[in-house]
């Protein structure tokens, strides 16, 4: 049975090692974490995820545990409509609907049948060494340093990746994108009271924005964005940063009053903005942020990772000239998609997050005098991909 070594127990390593085990690998998973416990808030499954989940037969599991969601719309900070987008037409076009979900939630839902013995944590990784038909990873574990090989690696371990820097010293490593984002949760009966809607709204400033979804349990989850320099000394603090969208619409005030302080999660913005000469190093595959993070402004980090995870299993499974084709292959397919969507949400984040008057007050006309139906096509560069022929 040929063998895969996980490097990182996240969304994109968690989905290869289940489309892996469908199509007869023998995987094993490795997370630095003590636990593989998902920090984080809400995530958004676009069509083109729940389309992968659906291949992996994951998807009625979605569908029970996470939000559908009802429309998208945008608004600007006095909370005059910009765009809502009823998301039947979504569905009508692109085939599945929008859900959202807590991230232990989707995690919970990529652990069903992993077996727990396949699941190493505490484990960093701290070199990889390439052999002619194999790759050997090095850990720094609970019990000191352990070399493990195997057939394949995939290196799911982050946009701060140990093995693609190890792989590519060279590479100059993540771009910040210029803005600073911190996440909450809200507890299902603070939403009731709120009476909120299943929406997946985003409201735009100048230099900030404000975005929200329901999830499941009843429960909501809202970023807030601001552009500030890379590192800024921000105070992790939620009463201040409540003041400072203070005057924004309802119910944005209300939600942040409403959130508990120990949700409150912070982290800078990065991506890599240069192309990587491959995903592919011999026996080491790259996936998911370690090989092509994007912002969150297109909605599409955890989608574009579920992808990999469909796509590479395809391609090892369907490729006739065994492994290194099936990585060729998968290579071919993956980057100059995912290089776009990297580029594309880096030009975005410049536009969205705009201090300056003219450039807000353009983009705010823009969206506004654009129809419902181009907004909806504009999405289409991510939303009509489609898994592979033969993916299981």
């Amino acid at each position: 049975m040929r063998t895969a070594v996980i490097v990182g127990a996240g969304i994109g390593g968690l989905t290869a090692a289940q489309a892996l085990r469908r199509t007869g690998w023998n995987v094993a998973v490795y997370e630095q974490a003590a636990a593989v416990a998902p920090v984080g808030a809400g995530v958004g499954v676009a069509p083109n995820a729940v389309k992968a989940l659906d291949h992996l037969g994951l998807g009625t599991a979605l569908r029970e545990h996470g939000q559908r969601q009802q429309a998208l719309e945008i608004r600007l900070r006095g909370g005059g409509r910009v765009a809502g987008i009823p998301a039947s037409r979504f569905e009508r076009r692109y085939g599945t609907p929008f859900y959202a979900v807590h991230r232990a939630g989707l995690h919970r839902i990529l652990m069903d049948g992993l077996d727990a013995a396949s699941l190493h944590t505490g484990h960093r990784a701290t070199g990889v060494a390439l052999g002619p038909d194999a790759a050997t990873v090095t850990f720094q574990g609970p019990q000191g340093e352990v070399a493990v090989a195997a057939d394949l690696v995939v290196a799911a371990d982050g946009v701060r990746s140990a093995l693609r820097t190890a792989l590519l010293p060279a590479y100059p490593g993540p771009t910040y994108a210029g803005y600073t984002v911190w996440r909450g949760t809200l507890p299902a009966e603070r939403v009731a009271r709120l009476g909120l809607r299943p929406v997946l709204s985003e409201t735009w400033g100048r230099g900030a924005r404000f975005g929200m979804g329901m999830i499941d349990g009843g429960r909501l989850y809202w970023f807030a964005c601001e552009s500030v320099p890379e590192g800024s000394p921000l105070a992790h603090d939620l009463g201040l940063l409540a003041d400072r969208f203070a005057r924004w619409h309802a119910p944005i005030p209300a939600i942040m009053t409403a959130t508990p302080e120990e949700t409150l999660l912070r982290h800078d913005v990065h991506y890599l903005h240069e192309r990587l000469p491959s995903f592919v190093h011999g026996r080491v595959v790259l996936l998911g942020d370690a090989a092509h993070a994007v912002t969150p402004d297109i909605g599409q980090g955890a989608c574009l990772a579920i992808e990999d995870a469909v796509t590479l299993a395809a391609a090892l499974e369907n490729a006739p000239a065994g492994i290194d084709a099936g990585l060729r292959l998968y290579d071919t397919l993956r980057r100059p998609r995912t290089e776009r969507m990297a580029r594309a949400s880096g030009r975005l984040g410049h536009i969205m997050q705009t201090r300056n008057p003219v450039a807000a007050l353009a983009r705010d006309t823009v969206a506004s005098v654009l129809p419902d139906a181009l907004l909806i096509g504009a999405a289409g560069a991510a939303f009509t991909w489609t898994p592979p022929l033969g993916a299981t």
